[in-house]
């Protein structure tokens, strides 16, 4: 009697037995699936992707390439002390935020800004007194000429010279806390803050010739014309100190109104989110867009500085320097949209 058993390991006597035994006996065989856990590498970690942007930026909605492009404020994402809290603003000016961000980041980062303050005013002095040796003034025919000073304004242009440098570093400090004495230097758009800062400087060099060098010079004149007569003197000085004041005040009122029009220009250029020519431009709209609040910053920084430099004896100018020149970067970043760190405005 014959057995289903056919001496394999088959007990299916219609199956071939042979090289296609797999060692699993009669059970039930399934073919390949579709299925995700029937896939070669199953279970294997994904790989990560970016999705092609910083994340540090694309969270509060800046974007680097407004600002110069990829890296704008120099500073690696996660590096130690970098704001990653950066937020955009509605471009309107925040007086208050601004000022408050100045007297705390000059006390926080002290060893950069007070002692950066006091090095720039030892250099100020130091280049006065180089300038005060070619200043003697000089009398021709009896009558004081004083015109402009031409060493004292090759003093104020090696000042200037400076400035794009501290605009940047002003603009760093708002991007992190991170900033330091290395971040002079770093990533600075020369040319265009420089030109810039040097037309407007002219300008203002030729206002003042033209008015109140000229007006005391004629000042002057009338006051040495009126010989060695004690009382003559004091009768010139009365009839011409009024006219002289009067058109200092006028000066000053008029260039306290036309500031806001113009300040905001090389802080566009110096922060690289324009060259020259648009900096000009969308310095003057940002102005004007910002007018009375502009106007009400500079009014009520003025008063502060005053009062700092005037309540210490000249002291505080290492404070109120500062203060004054972060207050502006800040106030800037607010009106072009930001970037600013998000605990420095109300929202």
């Amino acid at each position: 009697m014959s057995t289903p058993y056919n001496g394999g390991n088959n007990d299916h006597g219609n199956e071939p037995d042979g090289n296609g035994d797999d060692g699993f006996g009669d059970l039930p065989r399934y073919g390949a699936t579709n299925h995700p856990e029937d896939q070669p590498g199953y279970g294997k970690s994904e790989p990560n992707y970016s999705s092609g942007y910083d994340s540090a930026y694309g969270t509060n909605g800046y974007s680097g390439a407004q600002f110069g492009g990829p890296g704008y404020s120099g500073q690696p994402e996660n590096a130690a002390g970098y704001s990653n809290n950066l937020v955009q603003t509605n471009g309107q000016l925040q007086i208050f935020s601004a000022i408050g961000f100045g007297f705390k980041r000059t006390f926080s980062n002290g060893k950069l800004w007070l002692l950066g303050a006091l090095a720039f005013l030892a250099l100020s002095v130091v280049l006065g007194f180089i300038a005060g040796a070619f200043n003697a003034p000089v009398s021709t025919n009896g009558s004081m000429q004083i015109g402009t000073d031409i060493a004292s304004n090759i003093v104020g242009l090696l000042t200037l010279l400076l400035m794009p440098f501290l605009y940047r570093l002003a603009t760093h400090e708002v991007d992190t806390r991170a900033t330091g004495w290395s971040s002079i230097g770093k990533d600075v758009h020369y040319w265009p803050a420089i030109a810039i800062t040097v037309i407007l400087w002219l300008i203002s060099l030729v206002i003042t010739f033209l008015f109140i060098d000229q007006a005391f010079n004629d000042f002057i004149a009338q006051v040495e014309a009126a010989g060695t007569d004690e009382q003559a003197v004091i009768n010139a000085v009365n009839e011409n100190v009024g006219s002289l004041l009067g058109l200092s005040a006028l000066l000053l009122f008029g260039t306290l109104l036309l500031t806001p029009l113009y300040q905001l220009m090389v802080w566009y250029a110096a922060d690289g989110r324009a060259g020259f020519g648009q900096a000009i431009v969308q310095g003057f709209k940002a102005g004007a867009s910002n007018y009375l609040r502009l106007l009400g910053f500079n009014v009520v920084m003025g008063i502060i500085m005053f009062f700092i430099i005037m309540a210490t004896f000249g002291i505080g100018t290492i404070i109120a320097l500062p203060v004054y020149l972060l207050a502006q970067a800040h106030a800037y970043r607010q009106i072009a949209g930001g970037p600013v760190p998000d605990d420095s405005i109300v929202r």
